[in-house]
């Protein structure tokens, strides 16, 4: 049983563009964050922006990644830590002026202009918050000192962890093609019944895909069921994948519908025949209720009774991997 590893290639070029990218995305998204979080009184509203900011961080470099080929987890997360950082940086550059009563502003940009990106101005302005603070939880009462140091490590540490998390997940499961130097699509995923523990997933994970086409398709709106997806190259017959998904269905503390997946293999590597096995036995599979669609039986009526072959009729299904 051999499963999809990502080479670790890493090309240079790419993983510039990459960079580039995601630190100017990260430049646009933390001084975007540094007014809201002044102009938008609503703590929660704010944690959720920085959730926003992160993850925005984390897609704009994993996007990136892919364009440029990245077929490396570990640079991709760092890639996005280094942007999220520089994202950190442009926030606090333009906190100086997130402060500033809007009609002051020119005033401030004359006086200022860009020198408030600088580190020692940078500096200045954190020294300044931790002893005057800059906002409060309530009315009145401004979060300064240590405390207001810990919400800004936490901050940031939400910040940079969602952006390398986004990052991770935009190419970790995805399979890429060496010899055609190209990821692989992925096609219309096929839907059982089950919840990953019957055997049928053993034995397909085992390379035994007969038992697929007695395997009751499922629609997506069961509360659990199982879902496998194709990975095919296009363009060659080397790299050929197959994952097996849990879904189920649930609702989260608010009552809104939610799907949960574990996967129970990743990008298991599969052959053209087999593809086709997989492919022809989601064909064939049962809808609930009905039994499988099994090789076509003549009627033996007239002069098609003479061609009826001797012998009990095969059950339905069985045998379908032959059939030409």
């Amino acid at each position: 049983m051999r499963t999809y590893q990502h080479s670790g290639t890493v090309p240079v070029l790419g993983a510039i563009q990459a960079l580039a990218i995601g630190s100017a995305a990260a430049v646009v998204l933390g001084i975007v964050y540094s007014f809201s979080f002044y102009y938008i009184p609503y703590v929660y509203l704010n944690f959720l922006l920085a959730l926003g900011f992160g993850a925005g961080v984390g897609a704009t470099i994993g996007w990136a990644a892919r364009e440029g080929k990245i077929r490396n987890t570990g640079v991709t997360v760092a890639l996005a830590v280094v942007a999220s950082l520089v994202g950190i940086y442009a926030e606090w550059g333009s906190t100086l002026y997130a402060l500033a009563p809007m009609t002051e502003m020119g005033d401030y940009w004359k006086e200022f202009g860009l020198s408030s990106f600088l580190p020692q101005s940078i500096i200045g302005l954190m020294v300044h918050l931790f002893q005057e603070g800059s906002w409060g939880l309530t009315a009145g009462a401004m979060v300064k000192g240590w405390p207001l140091f810990a919400m800004w490590l936490v901050e940031a540490g939400v910040i940079v962890g969602l952006a390398g998390a986004t990052a991770f997940a935009q190419i970790a499961k995805r399979p890429f093609c060496e010899s055609c130097d190209e990821w692989i699509t992925g096609e219309t995923p096929h839907f059982y019944i089950g919840d990953g523990t019957e055997p049928v997933w053993t034995e397909v994970q085992n390379g035994n895909f007969d038992p697929l086409a007695d395997t009751e398709q499922a629609t997506g709106s069961e509360p659990t069921y199982v879902r496998i997806k194709l990975h095919v190259c296009d363009t060659c017959t080397q790299s050929n994948y197959l994952t097996i998904t849990r879904c189920e269905n649930t609702v989260d503390n608010k009552g809104n519908p939610k799907l949960e997946e574990k996967d129970i293999i990743t990008n298991l590597a599969v052959d053209d025949t087999e593809v086709e096995l997989i492919r022809t036995a989601h064909m064939i599979a049962p809808v609930a209720g009905m039994p499988p669609l099994g090789p076509p039986v003549a009627e033996p009526d007239g002069a098609a009774l003479g061609a009826v072959a001797a012998g009990p009729p095969e059950a339905p299904g069985a045998n379908w991997t032959m059939q030409s």
